[in-house]
């Protein structure tokens, strides 16, 4: 491979119109191939780069260009959930509350991690028994990344609370742990909470 085919995570981002952070998610969950040099700079092969923005757009979806703090508007909330009749439970849910919500979900752990990193949402529901790259993984990425401190994290599992909660503990505190069925006032709750501080501080 010739260094015309190589480029740094900076450049990655503007090819792919996401910001830097995004594209070191998706090369640490495994979407996008990587390498380190010697020095530890993390690279990027242009085919991969290309590959994964023609997957994008595809998924017609929408690219981030701006990191930062929250922008102003509806509450952003992605759902991570490989049960499709929950996904339509939580559209109808989310629709009847009448809230400014923009809901964007996802059915795999692997498209999930690409609407995480352009989405960039306030509040991420996510389960953990996903095809592709499972909730555990999807946790372990956004720790790495620091990615938890710009939005908060609620998993809603089938799963037993102590096989999980211990597991969760270990990569990081202070998640929380809630048991299906959906527990939906603590979400709206949750969302009603992230809207009043942009009232407040805005």
């Amino acid at each position: 491979m010739s260094n015309q085919d190589v480029c740094t995570s900076r450049k990655a981002a503007e090819l792919l119109g996401v910001t830097p952070r995004t594209v070191q998610l998706w090369a640490d969950s495994g979407i996008l191939q990587s390498w380190k040099t010697p020095g530890g700079h993390r690279r990027f092969s242009l085919s991969a780069i290309e590959r994964l923005a023609n997957e994008i757009r595809n998924g017609d979806a929408q690219p981030v260009s701006q990191a930062g703090a929250r922008k102003a508007g509806p509450a952003r909330m992605l759902v991570i959930e490989d049960d499709v009749s929950l996904q339509r439970l939580y559209a109808m849910t989310v629709r009847n509350w009448g809230l400014p919500i923009e809901l964007k979900q996802s059915t795999d752990g692997y498209q999930g991690l690409l609407e995480l990193g352009q989405f960039e949402p306030d509040l991420l529901v996510l389960d953990l028994n996903l095809p592709n790259i499972d909730g555990f993984s999807v946790i372990e990425a956004l720790v790495r990344q620091g990615a938890l401190t710009q939005m908060q994290l609620m998993v809603v599992t089938a799963l037993p609370f102590e096989q999980v909660q211990p597991r969760i503990e270990r990569v990081s505190s202070g998640i929380e742990v809630l048991s299906k069925p959906i527990p939906f006032l603590r979400i709206r709750e949750s969302i009603e909470k992230i809207l009043l501080e942009e009232t407040v501080f805005s």
